[in-house]
């Protein structure tokens, strides 16, 4: 599959307009054919490929519970090289956006191109996603109510708690 036909399917399931779809893709219209003709022609020929597509992201849109634990491990292992080249140009060190066709854009929140063409990038906040997911499971598990952070280090005991509170357990102090 071309750039081209790849740009023309991810136009065409966000406008469902063949013809639009065409036109934004960079794809040839065949002399003395319109671009409703065309696009709808172009669909045809990679409808099965659309199928593909379409089928991947509804299982993918499923939400389950290791949905969430691999989108918390995408956010988590995310490089900021999967969005920027970085190499050494004419100008010095030089840094440019990657084609949005090489990479997955959804840990992408804003894009923004300034003056001179820099180009701005902010991806979602991992720290603020992740609270928010641990909420979510941790009220369909039904867990005690822990912080985050004391789960994550494995602190939280109830059992030292009570220890602690009757005056159990070595403290390692004397006195």
């Amino acid at each position: 599959m071309t750039d081209c036909e790849k740009r023309f399917l991810r136009i065409y399931r966000r406008t469902a307009d063949p013809a639009e779809a065409l036109l934004a893709s960079g794809l040839d219209i065949p002399d003395g054919v319109s671009p409703e003709k065309a696009g709808k022609a172009m669909l045809r020929r990679l409808k099965k490929r659309l199928a593909e597509l379409e089928s991947r992201e509804a299982v993918l849109e499923l939400a389950t519970p290791e949905r969430v634990r691999a989108e918390i491990a995408h956010m988590a292992f995310d490089d900021i090289g999967r969005y920027l080249r970085f190499y050494e140009g004419d100008k010095g060190f030089e840094v440019h956006a990657r084609c949005s066709d090489e990479i997955d854009t959804r840990n992408i929140s804003e894009v923004s191109v300034g003056t001179g063409g820099k180009v701005t990038l902010k991806l979602y906040s991992r720290e603020r996603a992740l609270l928010k997911l641990w909420d979510i499971l941790r009220q369909q598990d039904s867990e005690p109510d822990t912080s985050l952070l004391d789960a994550l280090r494995g602190l939280h005991d109830p059992a030292a708690d009570v220890d602690d509170q009757e005056g159990g357990g070595d403290t390692g102090c004397t006195g």
